[in-house]
């Protein structure tokens, strides 16, 4: 019976222990996006690349970026040159920490505020992030963004 009870204490113990890993983990991730946020608005893509992994695959307006250079030459870079004004943050952060603390998903809403070529945009929608923990810490290994509908024509 003794044996008994010191097995259970033993895996309440470890249970308690990874809850709190991952509740941590939770922490961090959403204090990494938030920073993630603010090299956004600066438009600093040396900073930004230490959030993505080299091989990440991005899913954003119906198109696919394979890799950070690939997403930063044709997509993100020239993209940000263009904005000015540029508010950006992610809202709603729900984080799913898997596999031990190794790997986590994030579903979110963004909002997007700018003034590009002459135009207000004033954008926003759905993302969901999944990361990989490396020796430098959490790195975006794949992006989906689904921007939220547009007013049809006519104001319906």
């Amino acid at each position: 019976m003794r044996w008994i009870l010191m097995a259970i204490v033993a895996s309440l113990l470890t249970a308690s222990s990874a809850s709190a890993q991952t509740s941590g983990d939770e922490g961090a991730i959403t204090a990494w996006l938030q920073s993630f946020d603010r090299a956004f608005v600066a438009k600093d893509l040396d900073k930004l690349a230490s959030f993505y992994h080299p091989d990440v695959t991005i899913f954003e307006g119906g198109g696919v970026n394979n890799g950070w250079a690939d997403y930063r030459d044709h997509h993100i870079g020239p993209e940000l040159k263009g904005f000015e004004n540029l508010q950006f943050e992610h809202r709603n952060i729900v984080v799913h920490v898997l596999d031990g603390g190794r790997v986590a998903y994030v579903t979110s809403e963004y909002a997007l505020k700018a003034r590009a070529n002459g135009r207000d945009v004033d954008s926003g929608g759905l993302e969901t992030l999944v990361l990989v923990k490396t020796a430098d810490g959490w790195r975006i290994r794949h992006s989906h963004t689904s921007a939220r509908r547009r007013a049809a024509a006519g104001g319906r």
